[in-house]
């Protein structure tokens, strides 16, 4: 494990003070960095620092693609040797505990720039409800049933992700700052997955009895019913939006392989494989560039980056025989992982380096560290590790 240094009280307090306060740190919006040539060399890329996260006596720690924002702030969710998850924050120089809502579980899953985070927490009762971190613990109640849990969360504050009604069933919900508002659904179960700045939501939602699922589209500024996106083929899910109004995820005809899907102007459509028959899409960024994982034609599988017209392969490294695009940020840098000939090691992509063995590129590392895959990136380059010794930010050094 890490050693994780400590402070005073004050000190930690007065940091997460400006951290919370200073909303609005906002965006670096850079080179678009579309897919090109394969791998090159690596002296080029940044060296990093490695900065242990989570909670001391953690044996675990999980973050998400949205788990990070500029400024080197982290929320994620630590794991004793109990199993149990307890929410952190990381706010650029200290790792908090944000407790629960009166039980003893919680989860972190997004944070804004301005350490704002959602997710899940216990309540007393031992109900799971949505929650708001912003210095205090808010619980964002439920549409009127037992659980609930927020996914994502914008710079504005706004949340979205599902909660259970009274009537039974689940609904997404966009929550304003004030209260939950139900989206409704298609006609059973349905779940908020992404969110832009300009308040539009994207997921998936059951039809009538259950019994097919489709992505979909909630635009909050003129509000109205959710909009059926369709499908290139079978069942969807819309996993992610960007803030021009393009939305990617997967879809699945019956029983047969995952497909990747863009939809823009209107229309959804697939945007191939790298040659195998499956692919499934993670992420979009405000240039329209999506990532994800494709099947090859040799059965292997390898990340993927998808420019609108062309789906390029990360690659892999020597010896290995899979990669993962994990997450990418706003210039267009992808982090995720690929085989060695021995062990998973984390990874980044640009198209000016290629694939690049984040372990080589460490200022100091601790002993016998291995990063073994790399998470959630921010706009500012900052990368979140999952390691050998738990997990850890790397921050480019400048």
């Amino acid at each position: 494990m890490f050693t994780f240094s400590r402070a005073s009280a004050s000190a930690t307090a007065l940091a997460l003070t400006l951290t919370l306060t200073a909303c609005g740190g906002g965006h670096h919006h850079g080179n678009p960095g579309g897919p090109g040539p394969g791998p090159g060399p690596v002296s080029n890329g940044p060296t990093y620092d490695v900065i242990p996260i989570g909670l001391p006596g953690m044996t675990s720690g999980e973050v998400t693609r949205r788990g990070i924002a500029n400024g080197g702030v982290v929320a994620g969710t630590s794991r004793g040797a109990d199993g149990v998850g307890h929410a952190f924050l990381y706010y650029g120089s200290k790792t908090i505990g944000l407790g629960a809502l009166g039980g003893d579980f919680s989860q972190a899953l997004a944070v804004n720039a301005c350490g704002h985070v959602t997710g899940w927490a216990a309540t007393k009762a031992g109900s799971a409800h949505a929650f708001l971190y912003d210095g205090t613990m808010h619980d964002l109640g439920t549409l009127g049933g037992s659980d609930s849990e927020g996914t994502v969360i914008t710079h504005c504050g706004q949340i979205t992700g599902w909660a259970a009604t009274a009537a039974g069933q689940t609904h997404a919900f966009l929550y304003d700052g004030k209260k939950l508002n139900d989206l409704g659904s298609l006609g059973g179960n349905s779940f908020g997955n992404g969110l832009n700045n300009l308040g539009v939501v994207v997921g998936y939602s059951f039809g009538p009895h259950n019994a097919w699922f489709h992505a979909f589209l909630y635009d909050s500024r003129t509000g109205g019913p959710l909009v059926d996106l369709g499908s290139p083929g079978g069942n969807s899910v819309a996993v992610d939006i960007n803030d021009a109004g393009q939305v990617t995820g997967w879809f699945r005809n019956g029983e047969g392989p995952t497909g990747a899907f863009l939809y823009e102007l209107g229309k959804i459509r697939s945007i191939g494989t790298l040659g195998g028959a499956s692919a499934e899409a993670f992420q979009i960024n405000g240039a329209g560039l999506v990532i994800g994982i494709s099947a090859t034609s040799d059965g292997s599988h390898r990340g993927f980056v998808y420019d609108g017209t062309t789906m390029t392969s990360i690659g892999s490294l020597p010896g290995g025989n899979f990669s993962i695009a994990e997450a990418i940020n706003a210039s267009g840098l992808v982090v995720g992982a690929a085989a060695t000939a021995t062990e998973e090691h984390a990874v980044s992509w640009t198209r000016k380096d290629g694939l690049v063995d984040l372990n080589d590129r460490l200022a100091a590392p601790p002993a016998g560290l291995v990063l073994v895959r790399a998470l959630a990136v921010a706009d500012d380059g900052c990368i979140v590790v999952r390691t050998n010794q738990g997990p850890a930010l790397l921050r480019p050094r400048k």
